[in-house]
């Protein structure tokens, strides 16, 4: 670099520096400025207004829009960039297929001055403008040139483009090499000097981009690599700045707008404490219902080959493995579904409801409500019915009905989770506290079964609670390795490919044991990815 062009790097670094420095503080200032005035509610009328007109008018999806525009832009800058820095590089280099990329400088091939009158008769209009970009190419040999080509040659260390007017051959004066005479297209007259070919460095070929130089030359200087940093640090800061801004507004609209509703919970009814009792407890609580059901009882008893079939939500009745009757609790009334054909009943005294077209009810497909005696009646009436379609016996008396052979198996554990609970109002109350946990956990759903109750953040275990005997079992999601060498007190389930998901079992027998396990809820929720 020359003196000249140092001294110009250095005062450009420093007016850079103080630019960028000042422009800093000035952004940073007036940030400030606006987290404040919005953080004080003196832009409150401001960000309401601006959040109604948002909420009311259809929102354009303009994100993406600015995303690709931004990575466009972005493009284009890399682009100019590397080929502005390529053009810098090779401007001293030519090459006979690829082009060396020219700045136009000088306006002295700009026009046709009306002197040089060659150019008007071999109609030579190849003339390019000041800062025009044009396309040179690698010199070829001294033979091959030809009057009228437009070539670089070299003068002082200055690159001159002119075209060829003349050509003089080897004389007197210069016995061994030729001598060039060349012009400018604006200019009068021809170069003071002759050209040699050893000045002569490329050819024009015609090929030019027009006021692109301009700009290439901008950014090969340092005030054009300084304005790409800069440009840069904007492209970064400003989305930042936008989303603090952004930030802050959203807390002072929290503040200012009312708190939305609670999102409606789809599953709340079906994990009622009422939803979750069983049919039996159900039955208990409803005097008319349980002596209608006695009256059936005491009528399917004397049906030879009768069992019961019990599950959580109702009792099935079946001879052998012929099905007979499902009665199950809907609301506070007591309904018998029956193994009829509904169709043929159609146009009878019989008010039922046919369920046919549901696979789940396809053995049970006519549905009575139990409401009144009379109902109890003609439900007694088709049960007479289906033992004589199906040969049934019928005995004089009425005997106990058996259970299924099943039931003989399941011993105490036909109780539910909340029967065991009820036994131990200690381990209630510590359920109860534990739940609370659990549920204030964002996004976790809960699954009811009939011996435990569990609970998962979308599909990651969270909790399982399970009675065993009058204890209180709290399985959590979390591996026992992990805690080998801490203050808790578990025992490790891992082996057990039924509590895989919940290998950690704790045993809350003591407020102790209460709070460790809330402890470790709030682990388990943040492996799942959820927060309490």
């Amino acid at each position: 670099m020359t003196p000249f062009e140092i001294y110009t790097l250095v005062i450009c670094l420093i007016v850079y520096v103080l630019l960028v420095g000042l422009g800093t503080y000035m952004v940073l200032t007036v940030y400030r400025l606006s987290v404040k005035l919005i953080r004080s509610g003196a832009n409150d009328e401001e960000i309401l207004c601006r959040y109604e007109k948002e909420k009311n008018r259809k929102r354009k999806k303009t994100c993406a829009l600015d995303c690709i525009s931004s990575i466009f832009l972005c493009a284009f800058l890399v682009a100019v960039f590397i080929f502005s820095s390529y053009a810098g590089c090779t401007k001293e280099l030519y090459f006979d297929d690829m082009p060396t990329f020219k700045i136009v400088n000088s306006s002295s091939m700009a026009k046709k001055n009306e002197k040089n009158q060659y150019l008007f008769d071999n109609h030579l209009d190849n003339q390019f403008q000041t800062f025009d970009l044009i396309l040179t190419y690698k010199i070829p040999p001294e033979e091959e040139l030809r009057l009228y080509d437009i070539v670089v040659y070299e003068v002082d260390d200055i690159l001159i483009v002119h075209r060829i007017v003349g050509i003089e051959e080897p004389g007197k004066t210069h016995p061994d090499e030729r001598w060039f005479l060349c012009q400018g297209d604006a200019i009068s007259q021809a170069d003071r000097f002759p050209v040699k070919y050893e000045q002569m460095r490329a050819i024009y070929k015609n090929e030019r981009i027009p006021f692109v130089g301009s700009f290439v030359a901008f950014m090969q200087s340092p005030v054009g690599y300084m304005c790409m940093i800069l440009v840069a640090i904007a492209m970064v800061a400003t989305p930042l700045m936008e989303k603090k801004l952004g930030k802050a507004t959203a807390e002072r609209l929290a503040i200012l707008l009312p708190p939305p509703p609670a999102p409606i919970d789809p599953f709340a009814r079906l994990r009622s404490a009422e939803n979750n009792k069983i049919f039996a407890e159900r039955l208990a609580e409803l005097d008319e219902a349980a002596a209608r059901y006695e009256e059936l009882c005491a009528l399917l008893g004397r049906i030879a080959g009768i069992r019961m079939i019990e599950s959580k939500k109702a009792r099935t009745f079946k001879s052998g493995n012929t099905p007979l009757v499902r009665m199950s609790i809907r609301g506070k009334t007591l309904n018998a579904q029956l193994a009829l054909p509904p169709a043929e009943f159609a146009n009878t005294k019989y008010i039922f409801t046919d369920l046919s077209e549901s696979r789940k009810h396809k053995n049970y497909p006519m549905r009575v409500k139990l409401s009144s005696a009379r109902q109890l009646r003609y439900t007694g009436e088709l049960i007479l019915d289906m033992v004589a379609r199906g040969g049934l016996t019928l005995l004089p008396e009425s005997a106990p009905i058996p259970e299924s052979p099943f039931e003989r198996l399941k011993g105490k554990k036909k109780k539910t989770f909340y029967q065991k609970l009820k036994l131990s109002p200690t381990a209630k109350a510590r359920f109860e506290e534990l739940r609370a946990e659990v549920e204030a956990t964002h996004g976790v759903r809960r699954i009811d079964a009939k011996g435990q109750i569990t609970y998962k953040v979308k599909n990651a275990p969270l909790a399982r609670f399970i009675m065993r005997g009058k204890t209180l079992n709290l399985y959590l999601g979390l591996h026992p390795e992990e805690y080998a060498e801490s203050k808790y007190i578990f025992t490790d389930v891992s082996d057990s490919a039924k509590h895989r998901n919940y290998p950690m079992r704790l045993k809350i027998t003591s407020e102790r044991q209460v709070r460790w396990a809330k402890e470790l809820i709030a682990a388990a929720a943040e492996k799942a990815g959820a927060k309490v």
